[in-house]
């Protein structure tokens, strides 16, 4: 290859949301450190915010500012989105700060997946100097795929010295234009698999992929289960809490195994002491946590919350009063039999679940709480008790779990812990291979299959604990595994933290390290091999095999010569056209735009229609509203819907975040048959004809019950 020109510009390509994070700087004894900071290529001026404490606990703090800049400079307004068969005009900012007035010559480098509409690849702008000058380019998004759009410029000075240019590179993705489908194997390799897969017929072309994923160790699953959890709604303590969990497991496994370096230790640390201060912004005054952080404080949540900080503390700081405090605050609630009584709301005034009707559950949870965590008190004996005088009662699957739970960390009576285990494997499905606890409702309002993995997990916890129902846990863990979803979790927040504790558990009851050679034959041609040594046998690898033609049945043979044996999972995905909508849902969501015709910078107003069509309340329910690309969403609208149904029972909007492409809506129930209308207005950026993206509703713990809205066609015009 040639060497590049002397005065070649630098391409800027590097544009992060954060510079740097360090979670832990050492100073010398006079205050004073060094640190170097990769400058990304983003022309802006960066806020640094520092906190530092001494040695004896005095803490500072300071603010500053990081100032890029270079005098001349262009930039692109690109959706981070586009559907395939999108038209989008791009606007393109020159910025001249030069001191010279210029001619600019803009350039578009050619791409495969995107054609110009009515327009050229070159163009000249006059920019006065400190003027911004503009262009634009319109282009139809014709491939699927994830790719780079670049765009040179050049303006050229009375002489070559003071002449300038610039290059950029964005990122794009462009989806199918229809509704992802997914085929999911999953698996444990000893020697040798093969599995087969047939796409739906009417599967958009150019869109079929087949992916696998190999998982030899443990931390391949939690870093995996970490990365899924992370792209999942954060907005309530259980789900910000799930999302710390994983690397406190993550920390766990490589301070036992050896192999934790201080660059890895420092990175967790960070994550998790970012995720324990978020978790404090939860708990209530006078005592306790809640979903949102208002009163009344919730015992289950707090009881989860409380193993959670606890199991924090073995890796990284946690002030040992809020354990203290928290454990005491749960005794105090103790009723004088040794029983907790129901939350009188979970999520909404008069809800009602297993929770609120099962005395033997909450003291099961609580006392499970308190015995893990190290409590001294009587109110684990007084409630150990009570448990043992109503366990006579017709206890569910998950109320057995959590029992069986209590019983072994409770350790001090064996033939309690023998008659709880019992129990509970008593309640088990069998199906062929596999073990499963089937459970109506648990804590976090899981019911179908999601449920049943949360069940499971928490039951093959206990077993495993027990160390005397071998055959059952091997046949629960296979359970466990192949429910494994195509994101890399099992559907909720919980029922992934559930999974990812009983994989790693049931690993450090008997670890081996998996050594040897793997290969990937798709469709009888060998297309990967992979060694695994000790080096690499702890990572997630994945591959990703595209062009597959869906109108072929695909087969993909794994092939392992080696010892140990390691988990796998095979994807193939797809997407169809878009059908039309079930007559029948459980829940349903309609958007509706007051007109699909505008010009740039006009605002257009969509009505969100969200119904709960169950003969029973829907709790902690999510809706993710498509924002189109080109189109900026007001917020202030969903300000004031939140305002507006606050201390409501039901379709109360609890919280909402938004992102590139959507906004997350935490809604707390819908109560049976309550349809919650919303308004919000939508501002047009640039011109682009394209689709909204899908707005869905769905039970945040029970994913299955959902309702998916198609896209709706937008054209934008220029403004005249």
């Amino acid at each position: 290859a040639s060497a590049p020109k002397p005065n070649a510009p630098h391409v800027r390509s590097y544009f992060p949301e954060a510079l740097y994070i360090n979670p832990e700087i050492l100073t010398d004894g006079n205050g004073d450190a060094s640190i170097s900071i990769p400058i990304a290529d983003s022309i802006t001026t960066w806020r640094m915010a520092m906190l530092a404490s001494t040695q004896s606990g005095a803490l500072g703090s300071g603010t500053s500012g990081l100032k890029v800049f270079q005098d001349f400079f262009v930039d692109l307004d690109l959706p981070v989105t586009l559907t395939q068969g999108d038209r989008v005009s791009i606007p393109v900012a020159v910025y001249n700060y030069s001191g010279n007035p210029g001619q600019v010559r803009l350039t578009l480098q050619p791409g495969d997946w995107y054609s110009l509409e009515n327009d050229t690849p070159e163009k000249t702008v006059s920019v006065d100097s400190g003027r911004v000058g503009g262009s634009q380019f319109t282009l139809n998004a014709n491939r699927i795929g994830k790719f780079k759009l670049t765009l040179s410029a050049r303006m050229d000075g009375p002489q070559d010295a003071n002449a300038r240019e610039d290059v950029v590179v964005r990122e794009i993705e462009v989806i199918p234009n229809g509704r992802e489908q997914n085929i999911v194997f999953n698996g444990r390799l000893e020697s040798s698999a093969r599995h087969d897969l047939r796409f739906p017929d009417a599967s958009i072309p150019d869109a079929t992929s087949i992916l696998v994923r190999l998982y030899p160790g443990p931390l391949s699953q939690i870093v995996e289960g970490m990365d899924s959890i992370l792209r999942m709604p954060g907005g309530c303590f259980e789900q910000t809490s799930s999302s710390t969990y994983p690397n406190v497991l993550a920390l766990d496994y490589m301070k036992r195994t050896k192999k934790l370096t201080p660059e890895i230790h420092a990175k967790a640390e960070g994550y998790i002491a970012n995720g324990y201060q978020r978790l404090l912004t939860f708990e209530v005054p006078g005592g306790g946590f809640s979903w949102f952080g208002q009163a009344p404080a919730n015992k289950i949540l707090t009881a989860y919350g409380l193993m959670e900080f606890n199991d924090m503390s073995k890796v990284s700081d946690v002030d040992p009063r809020l354990i203290e405090r928290t454990g005491a605050w749960l005794a105090g609630k103790q009723q004088p039999d040794g029983s907790w009584k129901p939350d009188t709301s979970f999520i909404n005034e008069g809800a009602t679940n297993r929770y609120n009707s099962d005395v033997l559950r909450i003291t099961a949870y609580i006392a499970w709480s308190l015995a893990n965590t190290g409590y001294n008190g009587p109110a684990i004996e007084k409630a150990k008790h009570f448990i043992e005088s109503d366990t006579g009662s017709n206890a569910d699957t998950y109320t057995l779990a959590v029992i069986a739970n209590f019983a072994v960390d409770y350790g001090k009576d064996r033939e309690f812990t023998r008659r709880s285990m019992q129990a509970l494997i008593d309640a088990r499905t069998e199906q062929g291979d596999l073990v499963l606890w089937k459970a109506e409702e648990t804590g976090v309002y899981s019911t179908g299959q999601s449920a049943a993995i949360e069940t499971t997990g928490l039951a093959t916890q206990a077993l495993l604990k027990w160390g005397q129902a071998s055959e059952t846990v091997r046949k629960a863990l296979n359970y466990i595994s192949s429910k494994k979803q195509a994101a890399g979790n099992w559907g909720t927040t919980q029922a992934t933290i559930m999974a990812l504790r009983a994989l790693l558990l049931a690993t450090q009851m008997s670890a081996s390290d998996v050594n040897g050679t793997l290969e990937i034959v798709l469709d009888s041609k060998t297309v990967e091999t992979l060694k695994l040594t000790s080096e690499n046998n702890d990572l997630l690898h994945q591959f990703v095999f595209k062009g597959i033609d869906p109108q072929k049945p695909a087969s993909v043979e794994l092939n392992f010569n080696g010892s140990g044996t390691l988990a796998y999972q095979i994807v193939g995905r797809s997407f169809t056209p878009w059908a039309e909508k079930p007559t029948a849902e459980p829940l349903s969501i309609d958007v509706a735009y007051d007109r699909t015709r505008l010009a740039q910078n006009d605002i257009a107003t969509a009505t969100a229609a969200i119904r709960n069509n169950l003969s029973k309340t829907a709790n902690m329910v999510m809706v993710d509203l498509g924002i189109p690309p080109g189109f900026e969403l007001l917020s202030e609208d969903l300000q004031s819907f939140q305002e507006k149904t606050r201390g409501q029972e039901s379709g109360r909007l609890e919280k909402f975040s938004l992102t590139a492409t959507q906004a997350i809506l935490y809604f707390n129930a819908l109560s049976q048959k309550q349809t919650v209308t919303l308004s919000f207005r939508l501002r047009a950026k640039y011109p682009i004809h394209a689709r909204t993206f899908q707005s869905r509703v769905y039970e945040y713990y029970d994913p299955e019950v959902n309702s998916t809205a198609h896209p709706v066609q937008l054209e934008v015009t220029e403004h005249q």
